[in-house]
């Protein structure tokens, strides 16, 4: 990714509805350049980085207008406004509480790691490391939001993560002349920033160890199947994936869909089939139009919003193979993406756990992946077993 700020990154298979038929374009060829990747082909067009399920998102580095270091959320990036801390009493005038505590800690520590441009990583731990006994296990762990990271005690890991009074990983990196203005990448280099007493520094980059990740030839022929299925399906939406982005109204097909897709996700279940999906996202949209229409106060009001619904209701029947066909690929651009997952999440350089209910902890992986091709970057995650856990999970830390 070349242009804009990293602030948010979308699931591959939104991109068919975020985009349309560019969308489902970009979606297919990245599952093939990441085929090639993992496959051990050195001239794969993609680079991957792990996602890392830190909190809250840090920016810091040296503002080229002033030369001067400062940290910050996001929110350094604000057109209005921005929040860009060059001391603790900037972090103390901007923020409160346990954020505020943070910032000043990565404010202090940070700015002695010789950081080069500005750079954004995920902060994993300040002064919240714990030693537990996990599954019969001696651990030093860090919760900073949903995974709980943990390393072996006595392991060069746990005694350099011991010994750190910060840690973070930075996956994006920003170029320019002034904040506003700077474009990112995620080519993060170790020559970007410095190893300092107190610091504990990763880069997001995916490297497979031992190719543990790598397809065997079967594998690799099961995968080029699934993409080959979610080109095919594609194809046949004839024009729904642009048609739906068209509409100017309050209530887009294209938002509702998205809505509707995560749905399944925060119950924890799958797309059931073609067809249930296709009966039930009609019976949604016309749930969330009555939303609207219950809002209105007049009759005229109400008439024309009905009018909307009746609309959106008759192109959804008249396109309904196409409309089947955008479900369908949806579905098959995550099975192809959950076969990369699969894959990928055997590389862990933590022990990776998640709390339960009960106060006890189940293993679980990393939060997922980016991959990155030319301008575009896109999010690869088990939606089901992470992406659930980011709804269900009590936030108690």
């Amino acid at each position: 990714m070349a242009a804009g700020k990293n602030t948010h990154l979308e699931h591959i298979e939104d991109e068919i509805i975020n985009k349309g038929t560019e969308g489902a374009k970009q979606a297919i060829s990245i599952l093939r350049e990441m085929g090639k990747m993992l496959s051990g082909d050195t001239g794969a067009g993609v680079s991957v980085t792990t996602k890392w399920d830190g909190a809250p998102a840090v920016v810091c580095g040296i503002d080229p207008a002033d030369g001067q270091f400062f940290v910050g959320t996001k929110s350094v990036f604000n057109k209005n406004d921005p929040k860009i801390c060059k001391s603790v009493e900037d972090v103390n005038k901007l923020y409160s509480g346990a954020l505020a505590q943070k910032l000043i800690a990565s404010y202090n520590l940070l700015k002695e790691c010789g950081i080069k441009g500005v750079l954004q990583g995920d902060l994993m731990f300040t002064n919240d490391k714990k030693t537990e006994t996990i599954q019969g296990e001696r651990y030093t762990t860090f919760r900073p939001n949903t995974i709980t990271y943990a390393a072996k005690v006595g392991s060069k890991m746990e005694r350099e993560i011991s010994a750190a009074q910060l840690g973070i990983v930075f996956h994006t990196k920003y170029n320019g002349d002034s904040l506003p203005t700077m474009t990112s990448s995620f080519n993060v280099k170790d020559s970007d920033f410095k190893a300092s007493n107190g610091v504990w520094i990763q880069k997001a980059e995916f490297k497979n160890i031992g190719n543990a990740a790598s397809f065997t030839s079967g594998e690799l022929q099961k995968y080029n199947a699934a993409v080959n299925k979610a080109e095919g399906s594609a194809k046949q939406t004839k024009g729904v994936l642009d048609f739906i982005q068209s509409g100017k109204r309050t209530l887009q097909i294209d938002t509702e869909f998205k809505k509707f897709f995560n749905n399944y996700v925060k119950a924890g279940q799958s797309i059931p089939s073609v067809e249930k999906a296709y009966t039930d996202f009609s019976k949604h949209l016309e749930k969330e139009y009555k939303k609207q229409i219950d809002k209105l106060k007049t009759q005229k009001s109400q008439d024309r919003k009905m009018a909307e619904l009746l609309e959106h209701l008759d192109n959804y029947q008249k396109m309904q193979n196409q409309f089947k066909m955008l479900i369908a690929t949806y579905m098959n651009l995550a099975v192809a993406k959950n076969i990369l997952v699969d894959k990928m999440k055997k590389i862990s350089r933590l022990n990776l756990f998640v709390a339960t209910s009960s106060g006890d902890y189940e293993v679980t992986t990393p939060e997922g992946f980016v991959a990155i091709s030319g301008k575009s970057a896109v999010k690869l995650i088990d939606r089901l077993e992470f992406s659930r856990l980011n709804f269900t999970v009590p936030k108690t830390w």
